[in-house]
């Protein structure tokens, strides 16, 4: 709560800051033509924009554990969850959108984003103990090779509106999403038991891919709080999704298939802000 009191304070300072310059430059423009020009927010044919989402904080602290001197010391690998796919929050970055506006009217749009992330596999080192089974050196567990990839990309058009506010300007339009993920692990683990049979984990890598695309419409508004600067949101009224998994679950097996269609109502919103070029 206290960010988005933050963010709200933010906001209302800079339209205020905005409206008093405003009325300030209709003191000293020394012609019209200068007025209209320095009231001028509307995107033009040949302009584009570039609009982002606040992000939040990036230090590294997954798997950030000492590990422990008479035990057994722990695989697991640290990893960026400073970056999330799909946490639903306006301080989470979730991508990045481009808009060149090809008429005064109408733009095409690309956004997406993308996370990649791999962990290379070692293998597992048993530990030394005395003759009483008192560790003299720990064990040091196998790490697993984990392999993850999401990106998201989305092309698009969208077609602008003007209202009788000079600043705010509604869109309705369409959008063409596609998405890949992919997860894979390979655990190099070899257990050795009391009667000395040895259990492999895994013989190669098991993973999962995801492909999906769709159709969206597009409905949302711009408010620009500066001749270049903008804040704004959108909506998904209606979106179909298609998907498809293929799971591998080791080498040289047989993969299994499984495909799912998904329909949406006002299920998908995005805040943004975007500066004018």
């Amino acid at each position: 709560m206290k960010k988005y009191l933050i963010l709200c304070f933010i906001l209302v300072i800079s339209l205020t800051s905005v409206n008093a310059q405003d009325k300030d430059s209709e003191h000293v423009c020394a012609t019209d033509s200068c007025c209209v020009e320095a009231a001028k927010f509307a995107p033009q044919k040949g302009d584009f924009t570039a609009a982002m989402i606040f992000g939040q904080g990036a230090y590294l602290n997954s798997g950030l554990s000492v590990p422990s001197s008479n035990g057994s010391v722990s695989g697991v690998a640290a990893f960026d969850n400073g970056v999330s796919a799909n946490t639903n929050s306006i301080s989470n970055m979730v991508g990045a959108e481009g808009r060149y506006f090809v008429t005064n009217k109408f733009s095409i749009s690309f956004s997406g984003g993308a996370i990649l992330r791999n962990t290379p596999s070692q293998l597992g080192i048993p530990a030394v103990t005395d003759i009483n089974g008192t560790v003299l050196i720990p064990a040091y567990n196998s790490v697993v090779a984990d392999e993850r990839v999401d990106v998201n990309v989305s092309v698009g058009g969208q077609w602008i509106f003007e209202t009788k506010n000079e600043r705010l300007f509604p869109y309705l339009g369409f959008a063409l999403p596609f998405d890949y993920a992919r997860r894979s692990l390979y655990d190099p683990s070899i257990q050795i038991d009391d009667n000395n049979e040895i259990t492999i984990t895994d013989l190669g890598a098991r993973h999962v891919d995801i492909t999906a695309f769709g159709v969206q419409a597009v409905a949302g508004v711009d408010y620009y709080i500066a001749k270049d600067v903008f804040f704004g949101f959108d909506i998904k009224p209606v979106s179909y999704t298609y998907a498809v998994s293929v799971k591998t679950p080791g080498p040289g097996l047989i993969n299994l298939e499984a495909e799912t269609d998904t329909v949406s109502f006002f299920a998908q919103f995005s805040a943004k802000i975007g500066f004018k070029f």
